[in-house]
């Protein structure tokens, strides 16, 4: 299916090209701000939300040299990662009835948990961040290919852990795991992302990138409690999903507000548009 499409976004290189760029020692900014200038809608992008305080001191940034002074080496890879996202995201999925910004919302909310995780942990941070950000991609493959057929239905959430799946199984087979992993497969992302992205909804099934799994579905659980009011309050991930997440019951509540904090100033500043 994903192959098949043709009315998939474009793949984004320039976060390919960076991340090889940031994984050499002699990286400097001048070569991360030539990459981004390839695409002046993302540089743009960057540029916005640099003026944030999620990434700095909220105080103008007019240039991409700018930008990533600001954020520094270590801080452009996830930057960009928003900005690509974002990008991404910025249509609404009929099928699913999400709007644009709701999308964007469940990736932002994804991410910082994710990456909060990690930092409990020995998972790689920018790789939660990436996988947080892009654990939805395979909502809009399905989208795209309900939009060719005659008679698509709505597909509805079960709640977490689940999500769509359920829903997904009946119609097509597979699910957007499946999906979103063989897109992220295609783009050309690591391995450990893509496989966090197939085993988000059962972490316990994958083999090679077990931790970033559990990560990335229990970041879904603050996702769930963040992002989608009409549901109930989703019951907590598994108690092995968290103790290899790294997190213990007794600073559960601590952690949650972290990332609740954080969450809502992401989404007070880092909007779509």
């Amino acid at each position: 299916m994903v192959r098949r499409l043709q009315n998939l976004p474009p793949t984004p290189k320039v976060l390919h090209k960076l991340q090889e760029i940031v994984a050499s020692p002699d990286a400097t900014i001048e070569e991360i701000a030539e990459v981004v200038k390839l695409e002046p809608g993302l540089a743009a992008r960057v540029v916005r939300m640099a003026q944030s305080t999620q990434f700095g001191r909220g105080a103008p940034v007019s240039t991409i040299m700018e930008a990533i002074q600001r954020v520094g080496l270590s801080g452009v890879h996830e930057l960009v990662t928003y900005a690509v996202a974002a990008h991404l995201v910025g249509q609404p999925l009929q099928t699913y009835q999400l709007d644009a910004q709701s999308l964007w919302s469940r990736a932002v909310a994804c991410a910082i948990a994710a990456s909060s995780l990690a930092e409990r942990s020995d998972v790689d941070r920018s790789g939660a961040y990436t996988a947080g950000l892009m654990h939805g991609i395979g909502l809009l493959v399905i989208d795209r290919h309900a939009s060719g057929q005659r008679r698509a239905p709505t597909l509805v959430s079960s709640g977490y852990p689940l999500d769509y799946a359920p829903a997904e199984q009946e119609w097509l087979g597979f699910t957007h795991a499946e999906a979103g992993a063989a897109l992220l497969e295609l783009w050309g992302f690591a391995p450990d992302v893509i496989s966090a992205v197939r085993h988000q909804l059962d972490p316990e099934a994958d083999v090679e990138h077990r931790k970033l799994s559990m990560v990335l579905a229990t970041a879904r659980w603050a996702r769930s409690l963040f992002c989608v009011p009409e549901e109930k309050i989703p019951e907590l991930p598994s108690p092995l999903w968290l103790e290899e997440s790294g997190v213990q019951i007794g600073d559960f509540g601590d952690w949650l507000g972290t990332i609740r904090r954080r969450y809502l100033i992401a989404c007070g500043e880092l909007r779509l548009g």
